[in-house]
């Protein structure tokens, strides 16, 4: 364990909590009474990076109804009872509008598949409210975008066409829409295929096409939805947590678990899955740290090890990057290990490639950090207590 690990041992140990589990509470209040009162500040920092405090407010109150109480700050534990209701008043708006716009899709016969958070909370959470989510996510099919554009903006979605774009036009890839009071205003983000820098699309071999083969109809907050098929579920949410996030989003990891915890894919089909999308590099790391994250999150023994290749950046990457380091590991930090991720491809061709995004990563990883201390460096005053930003 590293040097104040006290309180990441904690928030791993609060992702992969068991509810009604006196086991999982008891082990939760001991943990906590190691945290030292200087360590919690970080705490509630990696916390809602992470997007854990919903999930903490509920586990907290979980322990204390168990009969083992967190040793935690009032301070910390209501910072997360705060973000909790907020969350909840927040996720009923951006559900209704989810409700607006899949209804006038499905009526206008766009084939809809609700993802990430929003879809993740209801369909799988043993308790929803710990999911908090800031907008919906909708895959369509890219023939289905010029009725989609239409359809929205019929619903009152107004496009969004300053954003990054990555599906084509004449669609885009945000959409808001102003709620009845004039000031609340709800996105959606559509997806065709994986949100990721168009450099995968060449590091990979993923389709988005398989994707469709495989959906299936079910209902979903009183919808007729499509859905992924649980290898790809899982294999998506993966992707999004490695590319997009190297890692570092803890509350993706409680997805895959309580995703496991109702499904039970076909792990040899998610192997081959993998292999051929040319994507291993970046789903068998996710799986070591699932398994050792959870031992009962039903990853069976050998996947991970089949699944991952074995070239010496890779096993660098795990080595630098261990479980117990993703507390405190930011995705756009200028770490080794962020530099490292530039080498990962199934493809050896791309791994060399890799080496043409490091340079301008670490010159970005430099300017985000003098731009970090030129703001400390600031005169702070009037800033918002922790948690009510």
């Amino acid at each position: 364990m590293s040097e104040g690990s006290a309180a990441d041992g904690f928030l791993l140990a609060a992702v992969s909590h068991r509810f009604g589990r006196a086991d999982d509470a008891r082990l939760l209040c001991e943990l906590s009474e190691r945290v030292l009162p200087g360590e919690e500040p970080l705490l509630r920092e990696n916390a809602l990076y992470h997007e854990l405090a919903p999930l903490l407010h509920l586990v907290a109150e979980d322990c204390s109804g168990l009969g083992s109480p967190l040793r935690l700050s009032p301070r910390t534990l209501e910072e997360w009872a705060y973000v909790h209701r907020r969350e909840v008043v927040r996720s009923a708006l951006i559900l209704h509008a989810a409700r607006t716009a899949i209804s006038a899709l499905t009526e206008a016969g766009v084939r809809v598949i609700p993802l990430k958070g929003i879809y993740l909370s209801s369909r799988y959470y043993r308790k929803p409210s710990a999911r908090a989510f800031q907008d919906f996510d909708l895959m369509v099919e890219e023939t289905s975008l010029s009725r989609l554009d239409a359809v929205l903006r019929e619903a009152g979605f107004q496009p969004c066409p300053g954003r990054p774009s990555f599906v084509p036009a004449p669609a885009h890839t945000v959409y808001r829409l102003p709620l009845e009071d004039g000031m609340t205003v709800v996105e959606t983000d559509i997806h065709v295929g994986m949100h990721w820098p168009k450099e995968y699309e060449r590091r990979t071999r993923f389709v988005a096409r398989d994707l469709w083969e495989g959906a299936r109809r079910e209902e979903w907050e009183g919808l007729s939805v499509w859905a992924l098929r649980p290898e790809h579920l899982v294999v998506t949410v993966l992707l999004d947590l490695a590319v997009n996030h190297r890692y570092a989003r803890l509350v993706k990891f409680r997805d895959l678990l309580e995703i496991l915890e109702h499904e039970e894919p076909d792990w040899e089909e998610m192997v081959r899955i993998s292999r051929r999308w040319e994507v291993a590099s970046f789903v068998g790391p996710g799986l070591f740290y699932l398994r050792e994250l959870a031992r009962e999150s039903r990853v069976p023994e050998g996947t991970p090890e089949e699944l991952a290749p074995a070239y010496p950046a890779l096993w660098v990457f795990r080595r630098l990057l261990p479980l117990q380091r993703i507390p405190r590991h930011r995705a756009r930090s200028l770490t080794l290990p962020n530099l490292l991720f530039f080498l990962l491809a199934d493809s050896p061709r791309e791994r060399l490639r890799g080496w043409i995004y490091v340079p301008g990563h670490l010159l970005q990883g430099i300017r985000r950090r003098e731009s970090r201390d030129r703001e400390r460096s600031l005169p702070q005053s009037g800033n918002p207590p922790d948690g009510a930003r």
